[in-house]
């Protein structure tokens, strides 16, 4: 199609943009499926882009306008190249679809690859808060399973319920058990955490501290979260609606709370199985 009758296709498409009314857009509504034929078909999923685009509350009305008078173009049967011409009827559609297209894309594209960056970045962040909850929650489970039978066969071993000597073989196989039952969850987290865990606790070691460690940890292991999140600064002081995306210290932050919790939680069992082992010696002596 020569360069004339492309310029005079893309004015019309932009009379039929400015002309529009609702009753167009209900026209477009119900007559656009049925353009889905030749040349048009191979760009389909574009034209349903547009479409898509149209009824869209971002997007400014002056491209609205382009691209209502595109498709409109499109289905209504007075163009520069009247659609009943064999092989030739609908180049002057598919030229200004796709000049339209471009225009289109200009704008919404980089607005569409922002949404998806940030949803990607939220998505991590709650897939790392996610999975050391289930760790957490999976070490919390087992130590107070281990530490309520180990009481249970404290209790056992003291009051005697079954006699003397039956009462200390119950007592033994309930310590054994739960001996076994953690060294196979201890071995199924090593398994699974273990050099994980070794790096951060080397981390901690190294620096002395929770939050230095962690942080050079998070920074070391996870580097493409470090180079997303430092540029991530400079975009926020631009983008205000970028501001509740999680940035690197909020990561970090993430670990250091979950770890904290691991810390609290063994010095509350180590207490507590040092007060149930004295306890439970104290008695076994005065009797």
């Amino acid at each position: 199609m020569d360069t004339i009758t492309k310029k005079r296709a893309l004015k019309k498409a932009d009379e039929l943009g400015k002309q529009s009314t609702e009753k167009d857009l209900q026209e477009l509504d119900s007559k656009l499926p049925a353009m889905k034929k030749g040349v048009i078909a191979k760009i389909w999923d574009k034209v349903l882009f547009l479409w898509e685009q149209a009824k869209s509350p971002e997007v400014p009305l002056r491209l609205k306008l382009v691209i209502v008078g595109a498709l409109l173009y499109l289905v209504l049967p007075f163009d520069i190249l009247p659609d009943s011409i064999p092989g030739f009827g609908l180049l002057d559609d598919l030229s200004v679809l796709l000049t339209v297209f471009r225009e289109v894309s200009r704008y919404v594209l980089p607005k569409l690859e922002k949404k998806i960056e940030n949803k990607l970045y939220e998505v991590s962040y709650q897939k790392i808060d996610e999975k050391l909850s289930e760790v957490y929650k999976s070490i919390l489970v087992t130590t107070i399973i281990t530490f309520f039978f180990n009481a249970a066969g404290c209790t056992i071993l003291v009051t005697k319920p079954f006699g003397d000597v039956v009462s200390r073989k119950i007592a033994v196989a309930i310590f054994l058990s739960i001996f076994l039952y953690a060294l196979v969850r201890f071995i199924i987290y090593l398994k699974t955490y273990g050099q994980l865990t070794k790096k951060i606790v080397s981390a901690v070691y190294k620096k002395k501290s929770i939050s230095q460690g962690i942080s050079d940890f998070v920074c070391s292991e996870y580097k493409y979260i470090a180079y997303i999140f430092d540029g991530l600064e400079i975009v926020k002081s631009v983008v205000p609606e970028l501001k509740d995306i999680p940035d690197g210290p909020q990561i970090v932050s993430t670990f250091k709370n979950h770890y904290r919790k691991r810390i609290i939680l063994f010095v509350v069992f180590f207490a507590l199985y040092s007060l149930l082992i004295m306890g439970t010696k104290f008695v076994l002596l005065r009797i």
